[in-house]
This record gives structure tokens, C-alpha cells and sequence, in this order.
């Protein structure tokens, strides 16, 4: 499959200029909808491990988080529209491609995190009709029926729609967890005029996990040697559960001038349900001898997040002393409110594990009564931008502007009465800059040299231990390469070398007692004081070889410079290899493809969150180095039907996705086997 235009994909400043990717000063990866198909990825962990210069990092069944250049990556992007950093939620397939920017973003999107940006391009409308549905089966008792119909909706096909559903049910190599997911989309295009398009609908996803964590594993047993606990160990129970409910209403209007001009209004609005009533055993270091040593973490909760984005632009070409450029001027804004009801509680069990090896999940359910306190959070953040990319001679190519953005958090508190008890949290930010440059040389008609930059503002919602938001993040982002396009642009080829120097990041706060959290059940974070910079190189290669072969390899060298005290996120690796292929064979072998994929990373390292059992300091925790191969195959049974095997993790390799988060480990997940079924019309 050849790379899709990215065009009309609303993302940074690359599409809203009309950019091509060798035309841009960043790096740039796409994962397309055939690449998913092809390796199997159904969430969006499952798709990030396997992109250029990302690592994942899961801190419960939950809770998954992402990295990019030695830093968080908050930027979460539906159709170019800021969706936070819980959203979207992880199935995939809603999107017909997932597009990735790493480096700073922040001229678009009014913040400037040096990690990356991830837009979710959803499936949309076509002219013609087409429908496929399939059905897949795999180890732990998964079962899984989606559904994709599309095409005209009436006879000249001047409107279209689109319906997307998928239902998911699956058990897991963790004892007790299971999870039940259900979600659909639906979305309509009309051409009002040959000029004006239309486009609304809205979607819908429900996570239902039971056996749900809230931890990790033990690294430690009490004696301080290794606990080397086994992957299916968790102590939970069949009932805890951490349900998570997301719709999104969203619609655009975009207008093509004969000038060339355009201009678009998008809009959104997301609600977001969470439900919450959890037991995990994520305190304390097990005595393999006794049994004992561990305690339960209990949490019981309700929280709504309500979420509306707004973005317009124009961009356009201008004629200037005698050469072609384009300008973009926008605004764009996010405006959140989340409750967060008061809840009184009764555990009726103790909080102590008698017997890990005897644990068996029997606990009754927490007692949970609202007692009509609550608290309301608003943030608003939104700011306006000018940018243009100016041509000074036919190789070379200058891109500036500035984004000016204001940014307020509150958080107001209650009573049972529902009077106002005043703000349990406040930060305010107005009139920040954030500056981008970039310059683009075409080196022949093939290969161009880049370089950009950019500073970085990061707001952050994390909270001290006096309930106090933590201040922004702030910091440099330089980034220089060079990009080619080979094999009539079929295959893109990069290399890149990039610094970032990040300041006033977020860690966990250390000092606080074991299990220790806020008010809202969240727990409590303090900022380095000083600066976190990271360093490295990159190199992507993607496309097709063959019009019968793709492939995507990527790698990265990485070193990271941050304070001691930062324990909450293990160092990333130094080196990165992502790569996958896949092989469509001819002649006897006509309609078989063969594929997989390969990741390998060097170790990463982290401090124990408090003093190693047994001694009076931290000690390091380590990951060692570790390769994983999944392998795939398909068939073509005939142009309608495809049969299709996929195998990760091929050889049981045995890895943590994390290290360190409360001095525990997160297990990666053993081999698993999946066999599909898809139909086409």
C-alpha cells in the first residue's frame, strides 16, 4: 500500500500549509489502517510499541502511559482536535491511520511538550460503497465481531456515510482480569456546494474491565532480594473494576476558495464517564516464607469530564515580490469541566494480606454512599496563531510564526449542601508565546536538510501534596535533518539529530507516606526545579520496497540528562529499533502474505521509589535489554474472504513494561495467538 496523502488531515502545521513530509522540518511517521490489519493492532499501546521512538509504559491494567525523547507524551489529537492525555481510549478501530510528529507541537496546538504529538485520523465517508466485517479469535478465550460499512447515501453520492462498530470480550495471562469493550461510530460528509463540505457524527466507546489492577507487581520481597514473582500474579479480585465511558459529538465546515484559499470550523464535544471501585495489593514487600508483607489499596469513585474544542483557520497562497509563499492565521480552544462527587465508604475487610500464596479474590464489595459534596474542575486553554511558509529562493524553503495562548485550571469545592467551600486549586497563565522556526533546502529533487525550533509550554494537571498545581513545563526544542523520497516517492527515507531541554517536570512526590493520595484520589507530584535535557538521533525508513513488499524500520539513539530525585518514570532506552514488513508472494503462492515485526531496546533503569528493603538507601531497578518477534500471515481465500494468523511476542520473551512505580514491575504480555476471519464487499 502506497503512504496516503496526508492532506485535509488537520494535525500541525505540515497539513494546514500543504506540506509534504519531506517538506517539513520535523519527524514524521504514519501508521496506516493497512498496517494495522496486517500486524494486528487493535489498541493503541499495541500500535506506539511499534512506532519509531516510542516506548510504552503501563502502570496497572488501567493506566498506560507513553514516551517519546525522554518525556511524556500528552498531546492527543482526533482530527488535528485536542483530545488530553486519557483520550482517546485504546481500540483502534475507529481511525484509518495514526499519525505521529515527534518534537515539540506547540504552534497549533497551544502547548509546545518536546515528545510527541499522536492524531487518530478517523474512517471516513466514501463515494463508493464498500463493507467488511470480521470476527477474531485468540488465547485468553478472546472474542472479538467489528463491522465497517460505508458509501453514498443518496444517488449522486453528494452525501456519504460511514458506520463503524466493533465488540470485544477478553480474559488475560493476569489472574481474575477480564475486559468487555464495545464501540461504534457513525459519520456523515455532504458537499453543499462543489466548494463547501460538511461533515458530522458521533462515537462511542465502553471499557467494562473486571479483575482490574491498581499496582504493579512487587520487585522487592521484604528480605530485599529479588521477589521474581510470576506474570499471572495479582492480587485483586474478580469484582474490582475501573469502567471508563467516552462519546464525542463532533462536526466541520471547510470552504475551498477559488484562490486557493480555504478556511475550516471544527467542533466537539466529549463526555467522559469513569466508575471506579478497585482492590489491588500494591503496598508493601511479600515474605515468600509467610505470605505476608503486602497490604490492599482500595479506591471507590465517580468522575464526569465534559470537553469541548474549537478550531478555525484560513490558509492560503500570497504572491510577494515575484515568488509564491502561504500563510495560516487560526484560533483554537479547550475548554474541560470535570465533578468529582464525595463519596462515604465502608470496607468490609481488612486492609492486611494474610497469605499471598493462598489469595484467592474472596473479599465483599466496598459500600459506597455519596454524601453530596463534590468538586468541580474548569481548564481553559486557547490562543490564537499566525505562520507562513515563505519560498526566498526555488531550494530553499523558510517557515515562522507564534502562537499566543492563555491557560487557566481551577479546581472549586462543595459541601453537602452544594455551597461553594471556595478553590481547592488554582493556576493561571496568559499571553504565552511559543516561537517556531523552520528551514527546508532542497538538495536536488529527492533530498532536502532541515532544521527547526521551537520553545516549550506545558501546563501540567498534576497537584502537590498541599493540593497546589504544579507549574508549567518550559524548556527548548532543536531538531536538524534530513529527508528523502526514493522509488518515485513510494519510499521516504530521514534521519534526524534533535535537543531538548525540558524544566520544571512533574515527579511523583517521594516524600510523602506509602499510599498517600489527594483528596480526588490522585497522588501528589512535585517539579524537579531544574532541567531535564535529552539528546539523540534518529532514522525512519518507510514505504514500499517492492510494489509486492512495505516496510517501516526506525531507530533511535537517546541519552537523558534529568535530577536524581526523578524516580517516577524509569531512563528510557539509549537505543530503539522498531521495524515491520509485510510480503505479498505471486504465482503458486498468489493472495499469501507474510509479515511481522521485530522491537528491540537496550536496558532501561530506575531508582526503588523508597529505600530497598534491608538497607538505608534506593537502590537500582533494571530492566535488562530484550528483543520481541511477532510474525503474521494471511490468505486470500477468495476476493471476498481473508484468513489471517498473527503471533506476538513469538519466543515468550519475558520483559517489564515497567520499572519502579512504587517499587513494583508491570509484566509484559506472553506469547499470544490470534486467528481472524475478514469479509469484504
Amino acid at each position: 500500500e502506497i503512504m496516503p496523502s496526508l492532506v485535509g488531515s488537520e494535525m500541525c502545521i505540515r497539513d494546514r500549509l500543504d506540506m509534504s513530509p519531506r517538506e517539513t522540518p520535523q519527524s514524521v511517521s504514519v501508521v496506516t489502517r493497512q498496517q494495522m490489519d496486517d500486524q494486528g493492532l487493535r489498541t493503541v499501546a499495541d500500535v506506539l510499541a511499534q512506532s519509531t521512538g516510542i516506548t510504552v509504559n503501563e502502570l496497572d491494567s488501567e493506566r498506560t502511559g507513553f514516551y517519546a525523547r525522554g518525556f511524556s507524551i500528552d498531546n492527543f489529537q482526533i482530527d488535528g482536535m485536542s483530545r488530553g492525555s486519557n483520550s482517546p481510549l485504546t481500540d483502534t478501530a475507529l481511525y484509518d491511520r495514526i499519525e505521529i510528529v515527534r518534537g515539540a507541537n506547540g504552534l497549533m496546538g497551544g502547548t509546545g511538550d518536546p515528545s510527541a504529538t499522536i492524531n487518530f485520523i478517523r474512517k471516513r465517508p466514501t463515494r463508493e460503497f464498500q463493507a467488511s466485517a470480521g470476527l477474531t479469535l485468540g488465547r485468553w478465550d478472546l472474542r472479538r465481531a467489528d463491522v465497517d460499512i460505508a458509501g453514498p447515501l443518496n444517488a449522486s453520492g453528494s452525501v456519504r456515510g460511514r458506520f463503524v462498530f466493533a465488540d470485544s470480550d477478553r480474559k488475560s495471562f493476569m489472574d481474575y482480569y477480564r475486559e468487555k469493550k464495545k464501540l461504534g461510530m457513525v459519520s456523515i460528509e455532504a458537499d453543499l456546494t462543489s466548494s463547501t463540505l460538511l461533515t458530522a457524527g458521533f462515537d462511542l466507546q465502553d471499557n467494562k474491565p473486571r479483575g482490574a489492577t491498581w499496582g504493579a507487581v512487587p520487585y522487592w520481597n521484604s528480605n530485599g532480594t529479588l521477589a521474581n514473582l510470576p506474570r499471572n500474579f495479582s492480587i485483586t479480585t474478580p469484582w474490582s473494576g475501573w469502567d471508563k465511558k467516552q462519546s464525542t459529538a463532533f462536526a466541520s465546515l471547510e470552504h475551498r476558495f477559488d484562490n486557493g484559499w480555504r478556511a475550516r470550523l471544527g467542533l466537539a464535544r466529549t463526555e467522559s464517564e469513569v466508575d471506579r471501585s478497585v482492590v489491588y495489593a500494591g503496598s508493601g514487600y511479600p515474605n515468600p516464607a509467610t505470605g505476608g508483607g503486602l497490604s490492599l489499596w482500595s479506591g471507590v469513585g465517580w468522575a464526569k469530564e465534559t470537553r469541548d474544542n474549537l478550531d478555525l483557520h484560513v490558509s492560503g497562497p500570497v504572491s510577494f515580490l515575484g515568488r509564491k509563499h502561504e500563510l495560516i492565521a487560526g484560533w483554537n480552544g479547550d475548554w474541560r469541566e470535570s465533578d468529582t462527587p464525595a463519596a462515604r465508604v465502608t470496607y468490609p475487610y481488612s486492609a492486611t494480606v494474610p497469605n499471598y500464596h493462598t489469595w484467592n479474590g474472596d473479599l465483599p464489595q466496598p459500600v459506597a454512599v455519596r454524601t453530596g459534596a463534590y468538586t468541580l474542575g474548569h481548564t481553559r486553554l486557547g490562543g490564537g496563531y499566525v505562520a507562513g511558509r515563505f519560498s526566498l529562493a526555488d531550494p530553499l524553503t523558510v517557515i515562522v510564526g507564534a502562537r499566543v495562548s492563555n491557560y487557566t485550571t481551577r479546581t472549586n469545592s462543595y459541601s453537602t449542601a452544594g455551597v461553594y467551600n471556595g478553590f481547592s486549586g488554582i493556576s493561571r497563565h496568559k499571553n504565552e508565546v511559543t516561537p517556531y522556526a523552520g528551514i527546508v533546502y532542497d538538495i536536488d529533487d529527492r533530498w532536502s536538510a532541515y532544521a527547526s525550533y521551537t520553545d516549550v509550554f506545558a501546563p501540567q494537571s498534576y497537584k502537590d501534596r498541599n493540593n497546589n498545581f504544579v507549574d508549567p513545563a518550559t524548556g527548548t526544542n532543536i531538531e536538524a535533518g534530513i529527508k528523502g523520497e526514493l522509488m518515485e516517492g513510494r519510499l521516504n527515507v530521514s534521519g534526524a539529530v534533535f535537543r531538548t531541554k525540558k524544566e520544571n517536570v512533574a515527579t511523583l512526590d517521594t516524600s510523602v507516606p506509602a499510599g498517600f493520595t489527594l483528596a480526588d484520589g490522585s497522588s501528589a507530584y512535585v517539579t524537579d526545579g531544574t532541567g531535564t535535557i535529552a539528546r539523540g538521533v534518529e532514522a525512519e525508513v518507510s514505504g514500499q520496497l517492492t510494489p509486492a513488499w512495505n516496510l517501516t524500520a526506525g531507530y533511535t539513539y537517546m541519552s537523558v540528562d534529568r535530577p536524581a530525585c526523578s524516580c517516577s518514570v524509569p531512563i528510557p532506552p539509549r537505543h530503539l529499533l522498531r521495524l515491520s514488513t509485510a510480503y505479498r508472494l505471486g504465482g503458486a503462492l498468489q493472495g499469501l502474505t507474510l509479515g511481522g515485526s521485530v522491537s528491540v531496546q537496550s536496558a532501561t533503569t530506575n531508582l526503588s521509589w523508597y529505600n530497598r528493603p534491608g538497607t538505608t538507601s534506593k537502590a537500582e531497578m533494571r530492566q535488562p535489554g530484550y528483543t520481541l518477534f511477532n510474525v503474521m500471515a494471511s490468505y486470500e481465500l477468495n476476493r471476498n474472504l481473508t484468513v489471517a494468523l498473527n503471533v506476538n511476542n513469538l519466543f515468550d520473551k519475558k520483559y517489564y513494561r515497567n520499572i519502579g512505580f512504587y517499587d513494583g514491575v508491570y509484566w509484559g504480555e506472553p506469547r499470544n495467538v490470534t486467528v481472524s476471519l475478514r469479509a469484504k464487499f
